[in-house]
């Protein structure tokens, strides 16, 4: 029944991940961090780098102008061998009192790979400039592609009918979406905030589920106290429990085989 349902990549279907660091301050010139971390050895692996800047576009009469406003941060680019975009970190200032650390994989492989790779970006980080954090998250993105393109797709052949999470509207729309938040308490001190989305669309073919899972730490604390033991990301596996869970939970076990789903 699902021979044309065919994940994003060949042994999942994640499109995308990002996991993100929240930082109680902003700072006030990046450009200066920017300077002293993009010749560090960690970050030779990023053969583009560069600083981000707010933009502002003006219309006056009936001119359109573009300002560049103060920097806001940085951002360095890898590539895979086929020159597409594999990873992305970004430091960029959000609020007048937070920044936010990141790093994008659009070539997921696995993650323990990802995580290696979050471990190393932010060690480097940290080797020159410590932080505060304040909160993390994780956010998957996993998509889906359906190949035929005169039948529509078989909505309760992909997502499984029997989970709460979905309801009878949805499963029997020709486009459907559904968003779903939910905040609580987790052991060792974390507050938690969970968003997912999920949605399928018969215009174009594609079934997407996002999924956002954010920790708040009880107190503000430094990194590198949080990083004794070199491993940061491992606060980010219960945020990925999470993810196979909701997964779990919405697909069908065909679905679930054909992205190898443990």
């Amino acid at each position: 029944m699902l021979e044309f349902l065919k994940p994003i990549s060949e042994n999942h279907s994640i499109s995308r991940a990002v996991a993100s660091v929240f930082i109680p301050q902003a700072f006030l010139k990046p450009q200066d961090i920017f300077e002293k971390i993009k010749e560090v050895e960690g970050f030779k692996g990023y053969p583009k780098k560069g600083l981000l800047k707010a933009t502002t576009i003006n219309i006056n009469n009936n001119n359109l102008g573009i300002s560049n406003e103060q920097i806001r941060g940085f951002i360095f680019e890898s590539y895979d061998d086929k020159g597409s975009i594999n990873n992305v970190f970004k430091l960029e200032n959000s609020k007048e009192n937070q920044s936010i650390l990141s790093l994008e994989n659009r070539k997921y492989k696995d993650w323990e790979t990802f995580k290696n790779q979050l471990d190393s970006d932010l060690n480097s980080f940290s080797s020159m400039n410590d932080f505060y954090v304040e909160a993390i998250s994780l956010n998957y993105r996993d998509e889906f592609i359906w190949t035929d393109r005169n039948s529509p797709i078989p909505v309760t052949d992909i997502f499984n009918i029997d989970s709460e999470l979905l309801n009878k509207k949805f499963l029997s729309s020709k486009n459907g979406t559904l968003v779903l938040i939910s905040q609580g308490n987790e052991e060792g001190g974390f507050t938690y905030e969970e968003k997912t989305e999920i949605s399928f669309n018969n215009d174009i073919k594609r079934i997407i589920i996002d999924h956002q899972y954010a920790q708040r730490f009880g107190d503000i604390k430094l990194f590198s106290t949080l990083n004794e033991h070199k491993n940061f990301s491992s606060l980010y596996d219960s945020a990925h429990l999470e993810n196979k869970k909701i997964l779990k939970d919405i697909l069908t076990v065909d679905s679930q085989n054909l992205i190898k789903l443990k």
